[in-house]
């Protein structure tokens, strides 16, 4: 590699850090995953700004968001949990998923940034280990993580069911609050904790895997 561990580990503030790696340059290829909202559009489960604010908000405060937070937590504080990670994944899409960003993530991370981080992690463990190793306040990690968590699912409904960009900006707005007391609620959880009742997103993701048209991969 043509950069010392040592030197790009101590040569950034951890704010150009974490807005290289939530940055569209990051190339994780989030943009093929849909969460199952595809399926959830397809059932009108959401079909406008309230039904998607409404779904985005469950997943955080009580669904994949939550149990990505108190993951993302506990790998960052060293704990082993990378089997558990893709086993608490609902159906084979979330964890197809989860397996391919945080493959993306870590191949980038060994590739460019010269920690040696391991392949075939949850991308929620990935990124705990990867935050950790460069030192990054586990606080600004969750909250940029949810963040981005929900802007990507925020620009596929303004895609598809379809939506302005002033909408999706208000969305992400009336979020924000919500983001901030989540990752500050769950950043201490142990991983006993993780439980979800976000059950309809859990299906959709399963409905995802027989849709006869389909753009996303999940």
């Amino acid at each position: 590699m043509g950069t010392n561990t040592k030197n790009t580990k101590n040569k950034f503030d951890y704010h150009q850090v974490l807005f290289s790696w939530f940055s569209p340059n990051f190339p994780i290829g989030s943009f093929n995953f849909s969460h199952g909202l595809e399926a959830a559009v397809e059932m009108k489960f959401i079909h406008d700004s309230f039904t998607l604010e409404n779904w985005i908000s469950n997943l955080i405060t009580d669904g994949s968001g939550k149990t990505d937070v108190i993951l993302l937590s506990n790998a960052y504080r060293g704990k082993n949990i990378n089997e558990l990670a893709l086993a608490l994944c609902p159906s084979k899409e979330r964890w197809i998923e989860s397996i391919k960003l945080g493959k993306s993530f870590s191949k980038n991370i060994r590739d460019n940034w010269s920690y040696n981080i391991e392949d075939d992690l949850a991308f929620p463990v990935a990124l705990g280990k990867a935050g950790s190793f460069f030192s990054i306040p586990l606080d600004q990690l969750l909250i940029i993580f949810l963040q981005s968590f929900a802007s990507n699912l925020i620009t596929f409904g303004m895609k598809h069911i379809p939506l302005g960009q002033s909408a999706g900006q208000k969305i992400l707005i009336n979020l924000i609050p919500i983001i901030q007391a989540q990752s500050m609620k769950y950043k201490n959880y142990d991983i006993k904790d993780i439980g979800s009742s976000a059950f309809i997103s859990d299906l959709a993701s399963m409905y995802h895997e027989n849709l006869k048209n389909r753009i996303y991969q999940t």
